[in-house]
């Protein structure tokens, strides 16, 4: 009667993953519009799909294992490091400040220089 090795189950289970992740973490996210928050968690299903039919399900549930575990690092260590607690979003005031500041340099350059700023530097 009932079988892991669906499609069905790969759906239910990434689906039922971004359900409590969004209960968890939802705030964080409260800045971005509905429809952006509704296509990316369709991309990933897509994209999650169409890696398990061609690669099979280890090699397309290690990119997911990969996207948790950065975002757990960005909200625990790089978050922390700026003073804002990684569950919470709080101190706002801080928290709204990081988004202007990806609003201006971009996520992906933001964060890759919040993350150099974690080093330890050399003592040379």
């Amino acid at each position: 009667m009932w079988t892991t090795d669906s499609r069905w189950f790969d759906v239910a289970a990434f689906s039922t993953l971004w359900a409590v992740l969004t209960v968890v973490f939802g705030h964080f996210n409260q800045h971005k519009p509905a429809w952006r928050r509704l296509a990316k968690f369709a991309a990933l299903l897509t994209l999650l799909l169409v890696l398990i039919e061609t690669a099979g399900r280890p090699w397309a549930y290690a990119p997911l294992g990969v996207l948790l575990a950065a975002g757990g690092w960005i909200h625990f260590t790089v978050l922390s490091q700026r003073g804002i607690n990684g569950w919470t979003a709080e101190p706002r005031e801080k928290f709204e400040a990081l988004l202007r500041e990806i609003e201006v340099h971009g996520e992906v350059r933001t964060l890759l220089r919040l993350g150099r700023g974690l080093r330890p530097r050399s003592r040379t």
